[in-house]
């Protein structure tokens, strides 16, 4: 991973269209932010439901318990406050993800390829955790989900730039150190990008994978089922260095 992955993969996003905080006429910040936050899980949740066009402001005031004026007196309109949905977002994933980038950071900085099988999983479940359980930001993956629709949106930007991006930085790195190769292997990035994208069927495509699989929920065991499973493809994938070159790998030849 390469110093300015490293430096995005740490910081906290700054704040963006959300415009600026301000002060309440009582309350203090902490009221503030306590109303700011209410609004933007409302706004989520609808969001992910109706979509951007259908979800009204009014509704969405109505939902958080707010009057419709807090939201122009925080967000200014509908369309920073879809953005300022988004940053939401990032800051949280950012916030369970400072330890395992830490311990990634650590990991890449000793070049200890002994480390890599604990570092990465440390990682992984972390998403799987997270990605499993939206009580946190109910709706999120929905919300993104419906993000993905719209032509003009930046939150699907904006999280893949500074949430997803880092993620997969970091786990084609710990790759690359366990086959011992340069951090630019294209093999490494690859199944960093193949193994980071089984992580999608606990979060944006949760209901895809219920439906599959005939499951309900994660409960009594399922995520647990879940994550050995994926726990022994990684482990595979740290095991057997790979090479993009298709030439090198008749097995796949048509």
């Amino acid at each position: 991973m390469t110093a300015s992955s490293l430096r995005r993969a740490a910081a906290v996003g700054a704040a963006v269209g959300g415009g600026p905080r301000r002060r309440p006429e009582s309350g203090g910040y902490a009221r503030g932010d306590e109303v700011r936050s209410r609004i933007l899980l409302a706004a989520i949740k609808l969001f992910g439901e109706q979509g951007f066009d259908r979800a009204s402001t009014r509704a969405i005031a109505a939902d958080a318990g707010v009057n419709p004026p807090a939201i122009q007196y925080y967000f200014h309109n509908k369309d920073r406050l879809h953005q300022a949905c988004g940053q939401f977002i990032v800051d949280r994933i950012q916030s369970h993800l400072r330890l395992p980038m830490r311990r990634v950071a650590e990991t890449l900085g000793a070049r200890d390829r002994a480390a890599v099988p604990q570092t990465l999983w440390l990682l992984m479940e972390t998403v799987v955790d997270r990605s499993a359980d939206d009580s946190d930001i109910p709706g999120w993956a929905r919300f993104l989900n419906q993000a993905a629709f719209e032509v003009t949106d930046t939150s699907v930007a904006l999280i893949h730039n500074e949430a997803v991006l880092p993620m997969c930085d970091a786990i084609a790195a710990l790759i690359a150190l366990a086959w011992n190769r340069q951090e630019s292997d294209e093999a490494a990035r690859l199944a960093a990008v193949l193994l980071l994208g089984q992580t999608r069927a606990f979060g944006i495509q949760r209901d895809i994978t219920m439906a599959m699989v005939g499951w309900s929920d994660f409960e009594d065991g399922r995520l647990d089922l879940c994550k050995n499973f994926l726990r022994s493809q990684m482990a595979f994938v740290l095991a057997t260095p790979f090479t993009a070159d298709k030439a090198s790998h008749p097995e796949f030849h048509s």
